[in-house]
């Protein structure tokens, strides 16, 4: 099947940790055999090369190069408020992308469009679509879904793209919900870390991601100042990084704007280097974790109750032996990249 995966975002390069886990959602449909071509906007700093089964096709929408300034998570200020060059330079980027998305669909024969991000990116794709009969999955990673509920216009170009779209997927029932739209919830996937974890005598806490309130690192900061914030490592040291960590927390919320951070990849990367992980209690994690059998899972906000679990953490370790194992299982079982790819690729099927 040739695949089409149109996305705002990936990492700059083989080694960059920023959205990694779009490379690693791509790479699991070439494991299947399945040829990908993702289309994303130009960057000056992009690296990534294309190979027999993987190609790249970014897309230039400004001149000169330097205004390239979209997606790569600099949309979003603190994942709450849109920077104030995206009004100006989103007509020329929802233009040029629908071009090259377009051309590419004409070219290359593809058989299926997955649009990752509803706005703008499943806008053009449904544009796309109509224009070409190709099937069209969206794909609602997060802040998306927050967006599209802040105007009017965002909504109805939502809603288009809704209307389009053969399938629609989500990793939160939560973030299907907010938008009103049924579908299908599935994860994305992490391959095996299989280093192997380090012996020492005290337990290590830590929590990982972009310093934005909706991860929810104040309350774990202000209960366990000790608490290591990882941010900015290149992917293989982060994966090396967790596998140092005993307890990892992800207690994330839904910030003062409403924003919500929901099956966070920083979990399924926890999970896999066999940290023991303390989660809140949102749908996404629970899709990911079973409370006492692969994690623990909290209320949001339950300060209590954190300090509760880490201290049974901390006094027990049969106990994060137990998790740290069905941890690492459940990620071999059911969320590597291969396995996602199986799953999307049902959803192709009927789609088709």
């Amino acid at each position: 099947m040739k695949i089409l995966i149109l996305t705002q975002t990936f990492p700059l390069s083989p080694t960059d940790s920023t959205a990694h886990f779009m490379y690693d959602f791509a790479r699991g449909f070439t494991e299947l055999g399945h040829n990908v071509s993702v289309v994303l906007p130009y960057h000056p700093k992009l690296q990534q090369k294309s190979s027999n089964h993987l190609q790249f096709f970014p897309f230039r929408y400004v001149f000169p190069n330097s205004l390239h300034l979209l997606g790569f998570g600099n949309t979003l200020k603190n994942d709450q408020d849109l920077q104030w060059f995206v009004y100006l330079l989103a007509p020329f980027y929802v233009l040029a992308g629908l071009i090259a998305t377009y051309h590419l669909v004409k070219n290359e024969k593809i058989d299926i469009i997955n649009a990752h991000w509803i706005l703008p990116n499943g806008f053009i794709a449904a544009l796309v679509s109509i224009i070409t009969g190709i099937p069209l999955v969206i794909t609602l990673p997060g802040s998306d879904v927050y967006i599209a509920k802040k105007n009017i216009f965002f909504a109805w170009m939502a809603h288009f793209a809704l209307f389009r779209a053969q399938k629609v997927v989500s990793n939160s029932q939560q973030l299907l919900d907010d938008l009103g739209v049924k579908g299908s919830v599935i994860s994305y996937g992490v391959p095996e870390n299989k280093g192997k974890r380090p012996t020492h005598k005290h337990v290590s806490i830590a929590t990982a991601g972009r310093i934005v309130e909706k991860k929810g690192f104040d309350l774990v900061k202000k209960i366990y100042p000790e608490t290591e914030i990882i941010s900015g490592l290149l992917i293989s040291e982060f994966r090396k990084k967790l596998l140092s960590v005993d307890i990892f927390i992800a207690c994330s919320i839904r910030d003062s704007k409403g924003n919500l951070d929901d099956g966070s990849l920083t979990i399924l990367e926890a999970m896999s280097a066999g940290c023991c992980v303390i989660a809140t209690d949102l749908p996404g994690n629970r899709n990911i974790i079973q409370d006492g059998y692969n994690g623990l899972l909290i209320k949001p906000n339950q300060a209590n109750m954190l300090k509760k679990l880490v201290k049974k953490l901390r006094n027990s370790s049969t106990l994060r032996q137990q998790l740290e194992t069905h941890a690492r299982n459940i990620i071999q079982e059911k969320f590597t990249p291969k396995h996602i790819a199986r799953m999307y690729f049902s959803l192709f099927s009927d789609a088709l």
